[in-house]
């Protein structure tokens, strides 16, 4: 059976799309779960006190870093962001719609580039440390920023290329 190159690549893409979306939202998930367990149990502690906990404030840095960078991300690929969008829906379909979105898209790469690129040299910057009780390496609690940067900068510069496409189109 042959295959053309261009058949198996959309397909594989959003193939790759979906996984990277279930990945970013059950990472989330579980980070959220891991959040509410913990601040529950240490709540309890507070009352009851029966075991001291040295290790949970490290659990809770690592699971809300990765919460809310990752779920940044996650609502970022499905548009679920707060967003005013009575500009853009009005010019939905024109070719000003089509503009705006990427000029929209290049001020938000623009800010993604400078978030992503101090994230990276934050966790680069954190090498070679680890957290006290755990022994984990910190840059794992900093990595969650450019790894966010940069599947934002993937999907801004889809949705770019989307609306640039029927610019082409028009002649």
């Amino acid at each position: 059976m042959t295959r053309k190159s261009g058949d198996a690549s959309p397909g594989t893409l959003a193939r790759l799309d979906r996984g990277a979306d279930v990945a970013m939202r059950s990472i989330s998930g579980v980070c959220l779960v891991v959040l509410l367990v913990l601040v529950s149990l240490i709540v309890l502690i507070r009352f009851f006190p029966v075991v001291v906990l040295g290790w949970e404030d490290e659990v809770v840095e690592l699971a809300f870093a990765w919460m809310v960078f990752l779920g940044s991300a996650a609502v970022w690929r499905s548009h679920e962001h707060i967003v005013i969008d009575f500009i853009p829906q009005a010019l939905t379909g024109s070719r000003a719609g089509r503009v705006l979105e990427v000029v929209v898209g290049l001020l938000v790469l623009g800010f993604l580039a400078v978030f992503t690129w101090y994230g990276w040299l934050l966790t680069a910057q954190a090498q070679g440390n680890t957290s006290p009780m755990l022994v984990l390496p910190r840059p794992l609690w900093y990595a969650a920023v450019p790894v966010s940067g940069l599947v934002m900068i993937g999907y801004t510069l889809a949705r770019m290329l989307k609306a640039l496409r029927p610019a082409r189109e028009d002649g």
